[in-house]
């Protein structure tokens, strides 16, 4: 601002010139003193900006030195593990099927049923998870819960339909659990790492306070550690054994009885409803003659009158 000043006196000279005296001294005495309080400001600039650390100097190196503050293992674990997962291809996993089925058919012999069907659990290297019966008022009734291999479950099954006549109803089912058991496996690896990392740092605890904040973080961790373990194992346990439900019954022997002898009655009352309409069509001759000759008789009646 002053060297402002000082070019706008000097090109307004001979406005200057024009002055009368005493007010040209004065104008004169101004202009010095703004020129001393410019350089006084250099000065004090020169001298302030002097103490200042020049780029590259010691204060930037020391900066630089001073390592990042590391993250907390909870969450150098995930990134650790998200890192390494980009990195690397994820695993392949083949796919991974749950396989259930139920069947329900009638027998004869209750007891001879369930031995043959005890037969093909030994054949077949399965087991009996549950086995119960059930006494109705018209049958009794047993069912059997089993746990076959998957690699056996197709030949169990078609071992049981050799030896039974009629199913009253079967059915199996198949759900791809991969997607399920990929997920489930990647968040074990990532919080068993996170374990690791925080059972390091208690081994580097100082106090007391840090030594309880690590086993706490511990405890949480592992708890999830186990619930995640408990899920895959159960997952596991699901693919590598199908799950068949067989249901079975005998009806007592009144009701089998009633049941037959109505059955007889009715399919002898049907064949004689057919024999009498195959009797009716064999004599559609002798049908077609009569009705002939009632049309005669009663337009012969209507000419008479």
């Amino acid at each position: 601002m002053p060297v402002n000043r000082i070019v706008f006196a000097l090109t307004n000279y001979r406005l200057f010139l024009d002055m009368k005296p005493p007010f040209r001294y004065f104008l004169s005495l101004l202009l010095l003193l703004a020129m001393a309080a410019c350089g006084a400001e250099g000065k004090q600039y020169e001298a302030a900006t002097s103490g200042m650390p020049a780029a590259g100097s010691a204060v930037e190196s020391r900066t630089a030195a001073e390592p990042a503050a590391e993250p907390s293992p909870e969450v150098a674990a995930e990134e650790g593990g998200a890192g390494s997962t980009q990195s690397a291809a994820i695993p392949q996993v083949a796919q991974q099927i749950i396989r259930e089925g139920q069947a329900a058919f009638e027998t004869s012999d209750l007891k001879k049923t369930k031995t043959w069907i005890e037969s093909l659990v030994r054949r077949h290297k399965a087991y009996t998870s549950s086995d119960e019966q059930y006494k109705g008022s018209d049958r009794i009734e047993q069912r059997m819960t089993l746990r076959i291999p998957a690699d056996r479950f197709d030949a169990f099954l078609g071992d049981l339909e050799k030896g039974v006549t009629r199913f009253d109803s079967k059915s199996v089912t198949a759900t791809d659990v991969t997607e399920e058991f990929i997920d489930v496996s990647q968040r074990l690896r990532v919080k068993k790492a996170t374990e690791e990392r925080y059972i390091a740092l208690l081994a580097k605890a100082a106090s007391v306070r840090d030594v309880l904040e690590t086993e706490k973080y511990i405890g949480q961790v592992r708890a999830e550690i186990e619930s995640l373990e408990g899920r895959l194992k159960y997952l596991r346990n699901r693919i590598g054994l199908s799950t068949l439900t067989l249901t079975f019954y005998q009806l007592k022997p009144e009701v089998q009885e009633f049941a037959s002898r109505f059955g007889l009655a009715f399919s002898e009352g049907w064949n004689n409803f057919l024999s009498f309409l195959l009797g009716a069509i064999a004599l559609w001759p002798f049908l077609i003659a009569g009705a002939a000759i009632v049309a005669g008789i009663r337009f012969v009646w209507k000419l008479r009158k």
